[in-house]
């Protein structure tokens, strides 16, 4: 049974989302409990006794507001999904929330179509979040001192790999150094077993010390593709490769008493472009004392070029969440389309958002030439999407508004997330292996 906390102090709000699911389950004939809370402090007090699955959460409420609800459940449990359902639809309020623990936002006025669309959504992802299979050989090729939890992914189609990627890149795995990059190598391995009709699995071990990210099944990938892939990216230095099996082991930085780091954001700081070497403890304590003030905000753009891309980006924001939804139609896709081409010709003109601009334009091309192709594909798209949307809108309040530590915070993950939802619309004919890896760094 699926538990369903509704937190709103309008009364006629809960009972609007409550009808709608309580229909939803008597036509999908599921078990569903639904409960009620008109603050953020009856939520919490009930998500101690109740532990729900999925809990959609309003923001502007009496005595506790969604934002510090959704934090104290964060600080408890990593558990539940997280909605935003609310009529507050500035950029800000919606960066609150997420940095909170949300993960997904919803407008009011409730549109019923799309929230059923991602009503079935969220019980699949939540579905999806069972990883956890009691196993107590390791399966990682370095050590068998590791924690009996295990967690899986099953690679069988681009959707698996998302799911993957927004394990780690929506939660800051910040105790491991080089999560990131790791997370990308195994992605791009991931990507070619499947173009080549290879299934493989992702295990995921960890220990006192480490974290180990294995993928098994891949005995008809050459050792030299993986070792290519490995070596292109100067961060991912500790693997080991052997007959149908590779793993990657990453450092822990500070042990803590999780198996999994608690997700407090989802903010993609974490995947700032420069990546932190390992230091020296002493330089190490440096560099975090003087951190905090190499920020600085960017005022490179004209500010009628930043206000049309702010508009044009807060529309392809949107539209990117719903792709998902399974219910994307031709329209939506152009204007994505058209939204992406807006940005990267404002971008353009500015050497700074030059790369960034140049890997819009290209996706928004593409995205042109296969909206047919995008719209079949949409569902297993949709987690990428709602990370790359979200991606942007971190790298304009960085850069414009907040402070970065570089002009070109975040370029290398926007890049790279652009080319990888450009790869997934492009049907290639088979190539050599060598030729693949060119194809997948050629940024």
């Amino acid at each position: 049974m699926k538990k369903i906390l509704i937190v709103d102090d309008q009364e006629i709000n809960r009972t609007l989302l409550r009808e709608i699911i309580e229909d939803y389950k008597e036509e999908k004939k599921l078990d569903l409990n639904i409960d009620e809370a008109e603050n953020g402090a009856d939520a919490v007090a009930l998500f101690k006794q109740n532990d729900y699955d999925l809990i959609l959460m309003d923001i502007t409420m009496p005595i506790m507001d969604g934002i510090e609800a959704t934090k104290r459940i964060r600080e408890i449990s990593t558990k539940p999904l997280i909605i935003v359902v609310s009529a507050q639809n500035d950029m800000q309020s919606q960066k609150n929330i997420l940095e909170a623990g949300a993960e997904d936002y919803i407008s009011k006025p409730v549109n019923v179509d799309i929230f059923l669309a991602r009503l079935g959504n969220y019980l699949t992802l939540i579905k999806s979040r069972k990883p956890y299979i009691p196993q107590h050989d390791s399966i990682n090729l370095y050590s068998s001192l590791i924690y009996t939890r295990k967690i899986s992914f099953y690679i069988g189609c681009d959707n698996d790999l998302a799911e993957f990627w927004e394990y780690f890149l929506l939660t800051p795995f910040v105790t491991y150094h080089n999560i990131c990059s790791i997370t990308r190598a195994m992605y791009d391995i991931g990507l070619h077993s499947l173009q080549l009709g290879i299934q493989p699995m992702i295990w995921i071990e960890e220990s006192d010390e480490y974290i180990y990210l294995t993928m098994e099944g891949v005995s008809e990938l050459d050792s030299d593709f993986i070792r290519a892939v490995m070596t292109k990216d100067s961060e991912v230095i500790d693997f080991k490769i052997e007959t149908n099996t590779f793993s990657i082991r990453a450092e822990r930085q500070s042990v803590g008493d999780n198996l999994i780091p608690m997700k407090k954001s989802i903010n993609r700081e974490p995947r700032a472009t420069e990546v932190k070497p390992i230091l020296p403890a002493s330089d190490e304590k440096e560099m975090m004392s003087t951190s905090i003030d190499t920020n600085q905000i960017f005022n490179y753009m004209d500010p009628e070029d930043l206000e049309n891309i702010q508009d044009h980006l807060s529309r392809l924001h949107s539209l990117l969440l719903m792709v998902g939804s399974g219910d994307v139609n031709y329209h939506e896709v152009e204007e994505i389309s058209y939204n992406l081409d807006r940005i990267g010709r404002s971008a353009s003109m500015y050497s700074e958002s030059y790369p960034i601009a140049r890997a819009l334009s290209s996706l928004s091309v593409a995205i042109n030439k296969n909206i047919e192709l995008f719209i079949e594909k949409s569902s297993s798209l949709g987690l990428f999407c709602k990370t790359f949307g979200l991606d942007l809108m971190n790298w304009l309040q960085k850069i414009f508004y907040e402070g970065a530590p570089s002009v070109n915070f975040m370029d290398d993950t926007i890049i790279s997330n652009a080319h990888m939802l450009e790869s997934m619309l492009v049907v290639t004919e088979s190539a050599s292996e060598a030729t693949a890896i060119d194809d997948i760094f050629d940024f």
